[in-house]
């Protein structure tokens, strides 16, 4: 009688086992985005550019292949020094590889540093920052 009570008991466990072990769905690996390459045009990063106004166009430029979702950039205006924030548009999420960015609000005789933030809108892991520095160089 031991025996069969053991042998249930083991049957019951390998039974367990094979069927909680069986082979679900392989789920496809997602495939990697290519990390972002990205330029700015009309502005010479990491240094000091004039602005003859109040405003300044320049254009991001991603050259590497563009993810599937598109970029995200964001645009941060600060006075250096000082840390007064100049708030700016924000910039519609693209697939554009060329994405114009106006700067608004310069104030005369004042240099901002510009930071701005590309992020892929499928992977927040994927993220280029770049920074330069603008002057409004008009007196009004």
């Amino acid at each position: 009688m031991p025996l069969k009570s053991y042998l249930f008991i083991v049957l019951a466990f390998l039974g367990l086992t094979f069927t909680s072990c069986g082979k679900k769905g392989a789920a496809e690996p997602k495939p990697e985005e290519e990390g972002l390459k990205v330029s700015l045009e009309n502005v010479a990063e990491g240094q000091y550019t004039a602005a003859p106004g109040s405003s300044y166009t320049f254009q991001v430029k991603v050259s590497s292949k563009m993810p599937e979702k598109g970029v995200n950039v964001k645009v941060d205006v600060i006075t250096d020094p000082g840390g007064i924030v100049f708030p700016q548009n924000p910039v519609a999420p693209s697939k554009d590889s060329v994405i114009n960015v106006t700067l608004i609000g310069l104030e005369p005789i004042r240099t901002v540093k510009v930071t701005i933030t590309i992020t892929s809108e499928g992977n927040d892991k994927n993220v280029v920052v770049k920074t330069f520095w603008i002057t409004n160089k008009s007196e009004e």
